[in-house]
């Protein structure tokens, strides 16, 4: 009779990576039938995330950020203007040029968040024993790698 070595380290990476590959897979489905429900490039959805972030910015910046040509960002801002999802304002500072701006609709779309209902089934579908078990592994696991991390950030300074 074979003698049970227990649990390798390599099993327990490829359960991870099968489970982190599958969560994301079903975040990159979710997240591309947004896009397809907006009619929007990832591009376009691009620019609202940025401008989000920035409240505000100029064509140049947006050009900067995603790499592309003054002519590109003028006509995806144009496509987005269209859709009613941003407007362009004077700048302040300079009368010259414009700022982007996104409208109520444009934050409504960028402020899309992940429906997590197929992880949440199943969650619920596991007995509490498996739960409890499984929730122990991951809060293991999230305080081994993020004392790992703080330390080399330390080490990095």
């Amino acid at each position: 009779m074979e003698e049970n070595k227990g649990i390798t380290v390599d099993m327990l990476i490829s359960v991870y990576n099968d489970l982190a590959k599958k969560m994301a897979n079903n975040r990159l489905k979710a997240f591309a039938s947004h896009l397809r429900k907006q009619e929007l490039t990832l591009n376009q959805y691009s620019i609202l995330s940025y401008i989000e972030r920035k409240n505000a910015c100029l064509s140049i910046q947006l050009a900067q950020h995603l790499n592309l040509k003054a002519a590109s960002i003028t006509y995806l801002v144009d496509s987005l203007e269209k859709k009613e999802l941003v407007i362009r304002v004077e700048n302040p500072l300079d009368k010259r040029s414009q700022l982007i701006q996104l409208t109520d609709a444009g934050y409504s779309v960028v402020s899309y968040s992940v429906d997590d209902s197929h992880a949440s089934k199943i969650f619920e579908e596991m007995d509490l024993e498996d739960r409890e078990v499984l929730y122990l592994m991951v809060k293991i696991m999230n305080k081994k790698v993020f004392s790992k991390a703080e330390s080399n950030d330390r080490l990095d300074d």
